[in-house]
């Protein structure tokens, strides 16, 4: 195995800094990769009842499904809404991505945490080693804008939110590694290449 002897790396970046892309380049053969964000999805539908106490029934569509159109707007406007909401879906989408990487270390495989959130959701200390995905603000609102179609204004509404990622992995004790992406799949490429060389 070479460098690092690891068991579950965090891997984390702001919006269309490329840590997804990092995620799809690691073969699956050695890495299995838990999407936070996939698990945010789940944790609504497995919390019905606390989301109808605190949301109310308005959130619901007619089949039953948490309607994410009304739900998002009503907790991104609002800062107690979103602390509520995080209060319901974090623990479960924390104890789901811990039994995830429980699995993939019995099947011999390295669990990749990848969430924008790994530092607030408090995974840090299960992770052996952290992968900070970067790229400068320009290349990722080019990203954005192309990817998502969204304005300029809505990205840096966006990147305001995110302002607190990266700042607490190097004072927690773990090692990380710094990817930047400001170029090509290539590029980004040839630095998976190198990190799974070492692990």
């Amino acid at each position: 195995m070479g460098g690092y002897a690891l068991m579950v790396i965090g891997l984390t970046g702001k919006s269309c800094a490329g840590k997804d892309t990092f995620a799809s380049l690691l073969p699956r053969n050695r890495f299995f990769i838990i999407d936070v964000d996939a698990l945010g999805h789940q944790a609504l539908e497995s919390n019905h009842d606390k989301l109808r106490e605190a949301f109310g029934c308005g959130i619901f569509r007619q089949d039953g499904t948490v309607d994410r159109k009304i739900l998002g707007p009503m907790v991104f406007s609002d800062q107690e809404k979103l602390a509520q909401l995080n209060e319901i879906t974090h623990p479960w989408m924390k104890e789901e991505a811990m039994r995830l990487a429980r699995d993939a270390e019995k099947k011999g495989l390295v669990a990749v945490i990848n969430a924008a959130l790994l530092e607030s959701m408090g995974f840090v200390k299960y992770c052996d080693l952290i992968v900070l995905v970067t790229a400068p603000y320009e290349v990722r609102e080019e990203r954005a804008l192309k990817r998502d179609g969204i304005t300029r204004e809505k990205f840096r509404t966006r990147s305001e939110a995110q302002r607190d990622i990266g700042l607490s992995l190097f004072d927690q004790g773990r090692k990380v590694i710094t990817i930047i992406n400001d170029g090509d799949e290539d590029t980004i490429s040839r630095q998976v290449s190198f990190l799974c060389a070492k692990i």
